[in-house]
């Protein structure tokens, strides 16, 4: 009975052991490096197992042994030392990939690589897509499936010779080059999907404060770039506490939305609307000064069915979105109190 209770014990504390590693893994680095890292776990265990295959050149020793070492080192960088990988290690798996495909399609007599290779594109696609968004993934996969395609068209496994049989024909080269696209597609949508509801708030439909911010962070580095103007708006709903308390939530969350819908309609096509929580709401309007918001804001608020209290501030060159918030934030307050929370 001990003894069985001693090996729960340990038991619990591997368990516990575990869990505190990959907690730790996941707090230190991203989920980039995480999933690169398991990619690249997986080419070490391929790169592993091709060096008992027979009858292998000296090239394709070399390229095993190099594939163990490179892809055992950036797991241990990652797993072990909680490294943060560049985003270009990423780039650089794609394209060695292809690289690796391309030569055991089209220049190797490794039936099994082969197969593989085919098998890890649509992989690939996945993690390309995901990771790097639509327009670098599709000019890039278009260019790695034109590669490798041309390799395997030439190659051993479609040109019989040397005592080598047909493995692909052109049907097969076709459906591996669409289901590869299509899980690229695939990916590039539940990416985008997942990011736009990530980044909106789900009562209202405004961006949440992480994507109003990321949003904001684009405009003011667009204008940092072209010399023109940014402004930033905050605006804070006057007695909204009042309507929860004396008409419940229910009315509270309606005013939320129609307020937040008239100035999504209201507002030109470029700016942008997020809630940051509560009923403190923010608009960025691009190419757009101090003067030229406060003008935008006083016609806003002519419309509104409840009251609410605003502060523009006009971006400064390298000013952060927080910076440029926490400066709206004390002009709205100051507006609170010029008005008396009234609609001025």
């Amino acid at each position: 009975m001990v003894v069985q209770d001693i090996r729960a014990s340990d038991a619990e504390d591997l368990r516990w052991l575990r869990a505190g590693w990959l907690k730790s893994v996941r707090e230190r680095t991203s989920t980039y490096s995480v999933v690169t890292a398991g990619i690249m776990l997986l080419f070490a265990a391929l790169g592993l197992f091709e060096l008992f295959e027979q009858d292998l050149t000296v090239f394709e020793v070399v390229l095993s042994w190099g594939i163990l070492g490179v892809s055992l080192t950036v797991v241990a960088m990652v797993a072990l030392f909680g490294v943060e990988l560049a985003r270009w290690t990423g780039l650089a798996l794609v394209v060695a990939h292809a690289g690796v495909s391309a030569y055991y399609l089209g220049y190797s007599d490794e039936r099994q690589n082969a197969i593989a290779a085919l098998q890890e594109l649509p992989l690939m696609a996945m993690y390309f897509s995901w990771f790097y968004g639509a327009r670098i993934a599709r000019l890039g996969e278009l260019v790695i499936l034109a590669t490798v395609g041309v390799a395997t068209a030439f190659g051993p496994f479609t040109t019989p010779g040397a005592g080598i049989s047909a493995l692909l024909g052109p049907v097969n080269l076709l459906g591996a080059a669409l289901f590869t696209w299509l899980c690229l597609e695939a990916g590039l949508f539940v990416r985008h999907r997942i990011r736009l509801e990530s980044h909106t708030d789900v009562l209202t439909g405004a961006l949440n404060r992480r994507g109003f911010v990321a949003k904001a962070g684009m405009e003011f580095r667009r204008a940092a770039r072209h010399g023109r103007p940014v402004s930033i708006a905050v605006l804070d709903l006057d007695k909204f506490k009042a309507v929860n308390d004396e008409a419940g939530h229910a009315a509270g969350d309606f005013v939320l939305k129609s307020l937040s819908s008239q100035w999504m309609s209201l507002s030109r096509d470029t700016d942008v609307v997020g809630r940051l929580g509560g009923d403190e709401f923010a608009m960025v309007l691009p190419e757009t000064d101090a003067d030229e918001a406060r003008a935008l804001m006083r016609r806003l608020r002519a419309f509104a069915t409840h009251p609410w209290s605003w502060g523009v501030v006009q971006a400064q060159p390298d000013e952060s979105v927080d910076a440029a918030l926490a400066r709206a934030d004390q002009a709205m307050y100051d507006d609170k109190r010029a008005e008396g929370d009234s609609f001025g």
